[in-house]
């Protein structure tokens, strides 16, 4: 025998399965028997055939010998199987296509048959040297011991490949070979064969001859270990024994499997036409059950015929088929109304359709099930169990969670899309990524198939290469909650939406240079209604009032830059009726009057200086303002200052500005305040992209201790113990600056709308009333719904509202006001200011007036007590003069004492 360099033996890139032995115990029990010094040794010296005299140790050493003359026969076996079958068919390489990629599985198989050749040929090796050696040895010099992790390895990669060269009827193509070399070697070829099997067909003697030797080889190994346990009398020893053998017996089975189910496949590829198997056969592809051999249908209508392979369910029907991915294909028992009556039926769920297959009998039904469930479970985890099957009803059941990608290809919503994610019962389910051709994506969680929960969706716009994105919170299909959408056009949507609309509060903002806007306020069926605010930036106006379709549509006040205010009502964008003009100077014009603020018609103009003009006004061009009426200059003192005529309080009752806002807050309470919805509800304190990917992320992370606090169940529960006073006061003050609690997020979104009324275009002296009379309703709304979560949180512990609460609290509007004006100080301040301009302008005035009066007539006019005034100021004489200074002496004299008489022990040192 010639003798080989022994190479290391890998697992290539190209194998077709690859053995998962992490859980064998080969690893473990090696490991352990390598640490433990065996009392159980033998040895090798004086032998005869490699056996020692000492008849007890002849039985161990003469295993080890004839274990060593196993490997030795098996390695002169391989070899000429090498020499003989092998190397002359891989030197006939063909040159037709479908020929070569059955010759490159023939090539695979020699990389595997030479790394099984290796091993033995090392195995080999090590017995000689321990055989040959005076050097006493353990169980852990048996290299099939030690090293029998590798050789499974390598025996299923061989007998994998094997099979699937059998599938593809390799060895019939083989023999048929035109090649000269070939031809001369058949000869010789037939000879060594006819020492092998009795076969007469050259492709069976090839089939057994390459794996009959090994099946044998490896019952050799069998009866060899077990002979070695039996020897042993040290349990681990036994134990290290028995693992190997339970292994190896698994390993006798999965062989017989394997070539069974490759032979059951190619047989069947034989049986179906050219049309099917150009389509379905694979190499690795191997048949688990027929409906021809387990009778089982799935409607005479849709199959004729049913295949189950390890990876695809297969449906014929005449001359078409269906095939369905196991990954996705789920298997229900429950079929309930839709199995046929006397038969009992499987419900197969995919991703595009649902079909019962139903049996006559319970038990070919059972069989069914396990099978497709096993074979579902193993294609999940992208390899066969080993051994391939066991025992009939056992082994786990294939998931209904997975992760994985699909194109949908039928009709519908999703025809044409691509996704990949998590699915459940064919649908998406999860976390996944939803691909049309047409551009569109959505990344986002999904719940039976639909939309469902946060999700970011990018939609191509048709004119140009931009995109809007919709990153917002959407509920069976569609788009609902809050959400931010940053529009293609340079426009930004913040809000919520409702059936893919935007519906309820929101506001929308262009950046583009060309024309910047900002609407603040409520919207309908994707469109502006109701009360909102308008700031045209460019034109330097805000326009604070009624809505109907995009339109300015009712009671509205626009202010303007250069300080002009009016009030006036509106009807699809076009003013009608009269209004109330005020100018900058305080004067207030009330009639009709055009969009460029010139008088027309009747009307009254009321000066600051008490005037009044009343009648007709017209203009004309060239000729300036006109007016035919009546100048009244009794200069009267007005009711109350003009600079204080207050606007809107009775067209916007405060109740009805912001309903869209606490709508969306007492339908969170109404939903139990569940915290994977808050963010739907009451997510608009969140005014940018990145917040709101960021809040999405914080909802399903590891929280720390400060921020575990404000969870939703945290909350109701921290409610219940702040009832008196005090206490209340520092928790709402708490609960008030939190960007979590849902009461700072309320008080956070009513910042922002009224920074949008208020502030900036809007901050006019006419609008103090209005929003004064907003911050007030602010903090009863605050209130109730504080009182709303109480409920609710009392209602979760079984409790009514309690009768015994602090009669200091009262109404309790009045325990938030001073907690939320500082965030509307900024506001407040400069709309009192301004309307307080006029009266601090006369104040001042009044003081630069005084302070040019001599010191005795300021102070005769401050109204002073002369007893006050300094002395030199005085008008006295020089007996009252003395007087004061007298009497100012005295009180000098009694301070003084008094502060010595603060020294401790003073009058005791006193001589």
């Amino acid at each position: 025998m010639a003798t080989r360099n022994v190479v290391r033996c890998t697992l290539g890139k190209g194998s077709e399965t690859s053995q998962d032995f992490s859980s064998s115990p080969f690893g473990k029990e090696s490991k352990k028997s390598r640490k433990r010094s065996w009392s159980r040794e033998f040895s090798c010296r004086d032998h005869s055939h490699g056996f020692p005299a000492d008849p007890k140790a002849m039985s161990e050493a003469g295993i080890t010998g004839s274990l060593l003359q196993e490997e030795e026969n098996f390695s002169s076996c391989l070899a000429r199987i090498d020499a003989l079958i092998l190397k002359p068919l891989l030197q006939a390489e063909p040159k037709d296509p479908k020929e070569k990629e059955n010759f490159q599985l023939l090539a695979l198989l020699n990389e595997r048959f030479q790394a099984l050749w290796n091993f033995t040929e090392e195995n080999s090796r090590i017995l000689r040297g321990k055989c040959g050696s005076s050097e006493s040895g353990c169980i852990q010099d048996f290299y099939i011991i030690w090293k029998g992790d590798l050789f499974l390895s390598l025996c299923i990669q061989y007998f994998v490949t094997f099979a699937n060269f059998v599938v593809v009827q390799g060895f019939e193509q083989a023999t048929k070979s035109k090649s000269e070399a070939w031809k001369l070697h058949k000869p010789v070829l037939k000879q060594f064969l006819r020492d092998f099997t009795s076969e007469s067909s050259l492709a069976l003697a090839l089939h057994s001859v390459l794996h009959k030797p090994l099946r044998s080889h490896i019952q050799s190994y069998l009866r060899l270990l077990s002979q070695l346990q039996e020897q042993l009398q040290e349990e681990c020893e036994k134990d290290v024994v028995g693992t190997v053998l339970r292994e190896f017996g698994k390993l006798e089975s999965f062989i017989s499997q394997v070539l069974d189910e490759a032979w059951l496949t190619k047989e069947l590829w034989k049986s179906l036409g050219y049309k099917f198997t150009d389509m379905l056969c694979v190499p690795e592809r191997r048949l688990l059950e027929d409906s021809r051999n387990l009778p089982i249908a799935a409607g005479a209508a849709r199959s004729e015929r049913i295949l189950l392979f390890d990876d695809v369910l297969v449906l014929i029907q005449g001359n078409s088929f269906q095939s369905f991915d196991l990954k996705l294909v789920w298997v229900d028992e429950k079929c309930g109304e839709e199995s046929a009556p006397g038969s009992y039926g499987l419900r197969i769920t995919t991703p595009e359709e649902t079909f019962v297959l139903s049996a006559k009998e319970p038990q070919i039904k059972a069989a069914w099930r396990w099978k497709l469930e096993q074979a579902v479970r193993q294609a999940l985890h992208g390899k066969r169990d080993f051994p391939l099957w066991g025992r009939a009803g056992q082994g786990a059941a294939a998931p209904s969670r997975r992760f994985f990608s699909y194109a949908f290809g039928a009709a519908g919503r999703l025809r044409g899309a691509t996704y990949e994610g998590e699915w459940r019962w064919g649908k998406p389910h999860g976390k996944g990524t939803l691909r049309w051709r047409d551009g569109r994506n959505h990344v986002g969680d999904f719940q039976e198939g639909l939309e469902h929960g946060f999700g970011i969706c990018l939609v191509p716009r048709r004119s140009e290469d931009r995109y809007d994105c919709y990153k917002c919170h959407w509920y069976q299909g569609k788009m609902r909650g809050y959400g931010i959408c940053e529009y293609g056009n340079d426009t930004v949507y913040k809000g919520y939406f409702k059936d893919n609309v935007r519906q309820g509060f929101g506001i929308l903002e262009n950046f583009s240079a060309q024309h910047p806007f900002k609407y603040t306020g409520q919207w309908e069926n994707d469109k502006k209604n109701g009360y909102g605010i308008w700031e045209d930036k460019e034109r330097g106006e805000r326009y604070i009032g009624m809505w109907l379709d995009d339109h300015r549509h009712g009671a509205g006040i626009v202010v303007t830059q250069s300080g002009i205010c009016f009030q006036r009502t509106f009807h699809a964008d076009k003013m009608v009726g009269s209004g109330i003009l005020l100018l900058e100077d305080d004067s207030v014009y009330e009639g009709n009057f055009t969009e460029d603020l010139t008088f027309v018609g009747k009307g009254k103009l009321s000066f600051a200086n008490g005037f009044v003009l009343e009648g007709t006004f017209s203009a004309k061009k060239g000729r300036g303002l006109q007016t035919h009426g009546t100048l009244n200059t009794s200069m009267e003192k007005p009711e109350e200052p003009r600079s204080r005529t207050q606007l809107g309080l009775k067209e916007f009752p405060v109740e009805k500005r912001w309903e869209g806002i606490f709508e969306q807050f007492l339908e969170f309470i109404r939903c139990g305040c569940k915290e994977e919805m808050e963010e739907s509800f009451m997510g608009f304190h969140i005014q940018s992209s990145k917040e709101l990917r960021k809040s999405q992320e914080y909802l399903f992370c590891q929280r720390g201790t400060e921020e575990i606090s404000w969870k939703t169940e945290d909350i109701l529960e921290e409610l219940v113990r702040h009832q008196e006073l005090e206490s209340l006061q520092r928790y709402l003050e708490q609960a008030l600056k939190s960007s979590l609690h849902p009461l700072g997020k309320l008080l956070r979104a009513l910042t922002v709308v009224f920074q949008a009324t208020y502030s900036g275009i809007g901050a006019t002296r006419h609008l103090l009333s209005m929003a004064q009379e907003e911050v007030k309703f602010y903090a009863k709304k605050i209130w109730e719904f504080y009182q709303d979560l109480l409920r609710l949180a009392l209602a979760r512990k079984g409790r009514g509202p309690s009768g015994d609460a602090d009669p200091r609290i009262g109404k309790g509007s009045g325990v938030i006001l001073p907690l939320i004006l500082p965030r509307f100080y900024p506001e407040l301040s400069m709309l009192y200011m301004l309307g307080h301009e006029r009266q601090d302008e006369l104040y001042g005035q009044g003081i630069a007036e005084l302070s040019r009066f001599p010191d005795i007539r300021l102070l005769e006019f401050l109204d002073v007590h002369r007893h006050l005034w300094p002395l030199q100021d005085l008008p006295l004489t020089s007996d009252q003069r003395r007087s004061l200074i007298k009497d100012q002496c005295f009180l000098s004299a009694t301070e003084c004492l008094q502060k010595l008489m603060e020294i401790p022990g003073f009058f005791r040192e006193l001589p």
